[in-house]
């Protein structure tokens, strides 16, 4: 865990795109691409969530009503000065996204990179039991498929029980609030995923009142589809549904 939680700032043209990182994650996880969608000519922001990029415990009374306010700030700053704003983010921070998408029209597209829709945690069937008697939990074991994915990532390696039941309280909303997205939507979830469900994702594409769903699925990636094995596949994915918006 080498890389740098710190948040990413890249400037580019007239359309900026917000990327959210995942939960107990960081800013180093969408770092690829970000670096990728500035080579295209995009300006990219991508803010540390609060709670994150410190230690654990500062997570742990985090409440996600503090996210959805941080990227409304930031979303709100980029359309006063005449941005154009595309969202996305990985697991947590594709939940986040559509959040943001759902209150603000003005978006112009979202991009959700494997997201929890559907969690195949088992724990989330008894996480506010756990939350009782266990003031943390164990991540899920990682999946990637490059080893050196681990060197390209910041995170911290326990869930804090009591905001992971918040996390999930936010999914189900996000669940039941789906066909409120109307913008273009991309999907990317890799098949070998443990943490999504194939499920969730076609949950997702149905619900959505989005004019245009793209779907596309990677066979060799784990849950972190930024910064694994295939994250070209996904930059280069992204770029084209960018463009194809004409923003």
């Amino acid at each position: 865990m080498g890389a740098s939680p710190d948040p990413i700032v890249l400037p580019g043209g007239s359309t900026t795109v917000v990327l959210i990182h995942g939960y107990t994650g960081s800013p180093a996880e969408m770092g690829l691409l970000a670096d990728s969608l500035q080579r295209e000519g995009y300006g990219v922001e991508c803010p540390l969530l609060a709670g994150h990029g410190t230690c654990l415990e500062d997570l742990m009374p985090v409440d996600p009503v503090q996210w959805l306010n941080q990227l409304d700030a930031v979303v709100d700053r980029l359309q006063q000065q005449g941005q154009s704003v595309v969202v996305g983010g990985l697991s947590l921070g594709a939940i986040l996204a559509l959040q943001v998408a759902r209150r603000r029209p003005s978006i112009q597209g979202v991009i959700t990179c494997s997201p929890p829709i559907i969690s195949a945690d088992p724990r989330a069937l008894i996480a506010p039991l756990l939350a009782k008697v266990l003031a943390s939990v164990p991540r899920p074991p990682d999946d990637f498929v490059d080893p050196t994915t681990a060197e390209r990532i910041w995170t911290y390696n326990r869930w804090p029980s009591r905001c992971s039941v918040k996390v999930l309280e936010l999914i189900a909303d996000t669940r039941r609030h789906l066909a409120e997205v109307r913008q273009p939507l991309l999907v990317m979830a890799s098949r070998l995923d443990r943490v999504i469900t194939v499920r969730g994702v076609n949950r997702l594409c149905e619900r959505v009142s989005s004019r245009s769903v793209q779907l596309q699925w990677l066979e060799n990636s784990g849950h972190l589809i930024t910064t694994d094995a295939e994250w070209r596949t996904v930059a280069a994915v992204t770029a084209e549904f960018i463009k194809c918006l004409g923003v």
